[in-house]
């Protein structure tokens, strides 16, 4: 991996209680740019493209999940699990104990 990776650490916590904030939550945190998508499809391919063209490390940090409507919830797993195993190096689990 390139030397000159850009590194950011996103926590997801009890304030974020819709998908929106989740989404920006994630966009502001990481520098990715808040473009005008409303849906998962917009923000997982924007997500998927960023990851996929970058040097980059994302720390995501499940907090607290509960916030969130249940569906909203699951896809966020969903997506997270999706975007680890198609690039491992390059998005994370962290726990914070």
């Amino acid at each position: 991996m390139v030397s000159d990776v850009e590194c950011y650490r996103v926590t997801i916590d009890a304030s974020v209680t819709t998908k929106d904030l989740l989404f920006s939550r994630v966009t502001d945190t990481a520098y990715l740019g808040y473009s005008s998508f409303s849906g998962w499809d917009g923000f997982r391919d924007m997500l998927w493209s960023r990851l996929e063209c970058s040097a980059i490390l994302i720390e995501i940090e499940n907090r607290v999940l509960s916030s969130l409507p249940e569906e909203d919830s699951s896809i966020w797993i969903e997506l997270v699990d999706e975007l680890r195993s198609e690039f491992p190096s390059k998005l994370r689990l962290v726990d914070q104990s």
